[in-house]
């Protein structure tokens, strides 16, 4: 429901959120039905990290720690599931909402926007998957040395989906950027005065996501800071042509 020139109030502006997100449990829920006939390979491919670590490390050993484990496993493999496999949907419908607020933008824009922000996803994800999670298992669990570890299966699994999905809402960065500068709300000045706090910010965000080691935070630390060096370029681009 959109009135001339864009404009549309509050009430408006909340009836059309409340129906984006409708849209997206929609597809969420009909993805993940779908996906759960299909956890038990989705669970062999989430564990490909986990896997070789366990090969490397004779003492680690994988296990349940309850009857009802692998029921609750299946089902936040499924969920999780269904949501990436609704990415694009949910992408479109949270773009879809925000495009009023950034004015004279054309579909096609809208569109190229779309694809930058679900790669941006899939590329945290991707780095969260082969990148952070086998370095940071592997680094926790070599102080084992020779007493055996067990570890959960559903603890491990949902580190790694949880990882995927901080770090792939993080990477969304540029795209946030580039609707807030494009309101005004946002300029390359006020993110640049404040550059020394969004870098000490990033290592405190990375100590939230990643698992209570040095090396991991500071491995995720450094793509958060480079994010925000790219939110600026946005901004300043934005400023200039907006």
């Amino acid at each position: 429901m959109h009135k001339k020139n864009n404009y549309m109030t509050f009430w408006e502006h909340l009836d059309e959120l409340r129906k984006r997100i409708i849209y997206c449990l929609i597809c969420m829920s009909l993805a993940s039905v779908i996906a759960y006939f299909f956890s038990e390979k989705i669970k062999f491919f989430i564990m490909g990290p986990i896997d070789s670590i366990i090969i490397k490390n004779a003492n680690a050993e994988l296990a349940y720690f309850s009857a009802q484990a692998p029921f609750m496993l299946y089902l936040s493999i499924a969920i999780f599931s269904g949501f990436f496999l609704s990415l694009p949907v949910v992408m479109y419908n949270l773009l879809r909402f925000a495009r009023p607020a950034v004015k004279k933008i054309k579909f096609i824009h809208f569109f190229f926007i779309l694809i930058i922000s679900i790669s941006f996803f899939l590329l945290g994800t991707l780095f969260t998957y082969s990148v952070l999670v086998p370095f940071s298992l592997d680094f926790l669990v070599s102080f084992a040395q020779e007493e055996k570890m067990i570890l959960s299966i559903n603890s491990i699994i949902s580190l790694i989906l949880w990882g995927c999905f901080c770090v792939g809402l993080v990477f969304q960065m540029p795209i946030i950027a580039f609707f807030l500068s494009g309101i005004g709300i946002l300029s390359h000045k006020i993110l640049s005065k404040n550059r020394r706090y969004a870098f000490l910010l990033s290592f405190i965000l990375a100590a939230f996501i990643t698992p209570p080691d040095v090396i991991s935070q500071i491995i995720l630390a450094l793509p958060i800071a480079l994010l925000y060096e790219l939110c600026i370029v946005i901004a300043r681009i934005k400023g200039k042509n907006g």
